[in-house]
């Protein structure tokens, strides 16, 4: 549904269905908004039961058309089992923060990820020292952004890389839309909206901005990039891209396949044992 008044109605109704649900269900999930640039974030910070005094916590940044009432779900109770909170948050380009509050993507991750680093040290049950930050899908950008720019994160999580070269993918859509939309499942605005421009072509140049190739090498603490050999999204040479451009000295790749029981791309056809190995590989690193 193209960008309007209706498309911002049934995110409105959508938001207040999901809520009332985790509102109902998920007594250790507090509504909260994270201070960012004279506004303000919405979040969801889930708290781990049952833990006493400060415990490390997760920031979790979502996918390109995805929200943070998924992210603290699929993410958020695998966490909050082993000890650790999690803040799911909509940055600018995602969630309620683009459909509700007009906030696009922004190349320089970092501030958000400040903001979102701000919020979960300043509270009491947080170890400030003990914070990772993870994205999946588009995310896998924003968090490796993050972590590259924002030292305070102890650790960084890819949950699926994002394309290496991000405008060269959407000049490739923008030309299989003109011969054949049938091959894509990405409609001719959501981009565009994403990116907060009025068209693919200039959606595909402020992308350009929304590369790793000479920022990878500032990452210097503990990072995971998870990754699907067949995924059909984001082909698995980004993922090896990204691992091998890594400045950290502890950096780790994990090619899901399907003997491992997920092909597809964030592991969507089996989130469980994605979650599971970022989970294990952050209690290590911790």
């Amino acid at each position: 549904m193209p960008p309007g008044d209706l498309k911002q109605e049934i995110g409105r109704k959508a938001l207040a269905c999901q809520h009332a649900g985790l509102r109902r269900r998920h007594a250790n999930i507090e509504f909260v908004e994270v201070p960012y640039e004279g506004a303000t974030l919405p979040a969801l910070f889930m708290k781990a039961p049952g833990v006493a005094g400060r415990a490390p916590a997760v920031v979790v940044f979502d996918g390109t058309d995805n929200c943070k009432e998924m992210s603290v779900l699929f993410a958020g109770l695998e966490f909050a089992a082993r000890g650790m909170h999690t803040l799911a948050i909509d940055g600018p380009g995602q969630g309620e923060s683009l459909r509700l509050r007009g906030l696009s993507a922004r190349h320089d991750y970092e501030v958000p990820g400040a903001a979102a680093y701000d919020y979960v040290a300043a509270r009491a049950d947080v170890d400030p020292a003990r914070v990772v930050v993870m994205g999946y899908s588009f995310g896998g950008y924003y968090a490796a952004r993050i972590a590259a720019f924002e030292r305070r994160y102890a650790a960084g999580v890819a949950f699926a890389a994002l394309h290496w070269d991000l405008a060269g993918w959407q000049r490739e859509m923008k030309r299989r839309h003109a011969s054949d939309p049938r091959t894509t499942a990405q409609s001719t605005f959501h981009f565009p909206w994403v990116m907060g421009c009025p068209d693919i072509d200039a959606a595909i140049e402020k992308a350009g901005r929304f590369s790793l190739a000479e920022v990878a090498a500032r990452i210097t603490c503990p990072f995971l990039v998870v990754h699907a050999e067949d995924d059909q999204v984001v082909p698995v040479a980004s993922a090896r891209r990204l691992h091998d451009a890594l400045g950290s000295t502890r950096k780790q790749l994990k090619i899901f396949t399907a003997a491992d029981g997920s092909t597809y791309h964030a592991q969507a056809d089996n989130r469980q044992v994605g979650v599971d190995y970022i989970a294990d590989w952050i209690e290590e690193t911790l």
